[in-house]
């Protein structure tokens, strides 16, 4: 008697899987088989078979480490790229800054007017004409490095 019940139990995943089957009979009684309509049935009429139980796949679920593992890397990511982009309007503000500064340089040195240095010994120095030239290269290859 047990090794019919362990047969039943085996042999039920594949009545479950198989086709389904809608017929009615001579007396007009409707019948639902796994099997296939006899030959004097009125109508017979294959059903869809049931969709099976949904489970889960094996190993999908994550405990509560693998998902706090995720979060701390995600988050350490989001701040990674936060720096970044902190330090990249730095950047910019920093090369804004120094352009800002090149253009003024050369608008000092193009106007014309006399223009003071300090030598190593700490007295001021005009420059003359050779000098305020080469500012003035230096000064537009500033504003050219500074400001694209």
């Amino acid at each position: 008697m047990n090794k019919l019940w362990i047969l039943l139990l085996l042999a039920l995943p594949c009545v479950a899987s198989g086709e389904l089957y809608r017929w009615v009979d001579a007396q007009g009684k409707v019948h639902y088989s796994d099997s296939p309509p006899p030959a004097d049935a009125k109508s017979g009429k294959t059903l869809p078979a049931p969709p099976s139980p949904a489970s889960a796949p094996a190993g999908t679920t994550k405990s509560w480490q693998e998902k706090d593992m995720e979060f701390r890397q995600r988050r350490a990511a989001e701040a990674e790229a936060q720096a970044k982009k902190e330090k990249e309007a730095e950047e910019a503000r920093q090369k804004q800054a120094n352009c800002e500064t090149a253009r003024k340089n050369l608008r000092l040195l193009e106007s014309g007017q006399r223009v003071v240095t300090t030598n190593d010994q700490g007295e001021r120095e005009f420059l003359d004409d050779a000098a305020r030239q080469k500012a003035i290269n230096d000064a537009r290859k500033g504003v050219e490095t500074w400001c694209k």
